[in-house]
């Protein structure tokens, strides 16, 4: 199989759109695009495209349950008694790094950011 983006998310679309069943899931799908093409990351490339599928993303049942309500930290007596941290991932890639640490003070102002 040639390395022709292109082509393989043509021959994806074409498995999934087939309308004899359609698709039955990301598993069935790799199973339906192995049969007659086989390239190294189908299985990958198969599971991004389904769940890249507006209508897939739609109706898809979900398994948890939604989380609970927020609940906010007590406003503390003196400044800076509470600090809170938070990563920020899956960014493009800049100078190597796809992440962030956020530190922020009780009052949201930014201490400092670390990249990792």
């Amino acid at each position: 199989m040639p390395k022709d983006k292109a082509l393989r998310v043509k021959i994806i679309r074409l498995h999934h759109n087939m309308s004899i069943g359609g698709h039955k899931g990301q598993w069935k799908m790799a199973e339906m695009v192995t049969r007659n093409f086989w390239w190294f990351g189908v299985t990958r490339e198969v599971k991004k495209y389904v769940e890249g599928y507006d209508v897939y993303q739609r109706n898809k049942k979900h398994t948890k349950q939604p989380a609970g309500k927020l609940i906010p930290n007590s406003i503390p007596d003196k400044a800076c008694t509470h600090i809170s941290a938070d990563f920020i991932t899956k960014l493009l890639l800049a100078q190597e790094y796809d992440s962030i640490l956020v530190v922020m003070n009780c009052q949201f102002r930014p201490l400092t950011s670390y990249h990792s």
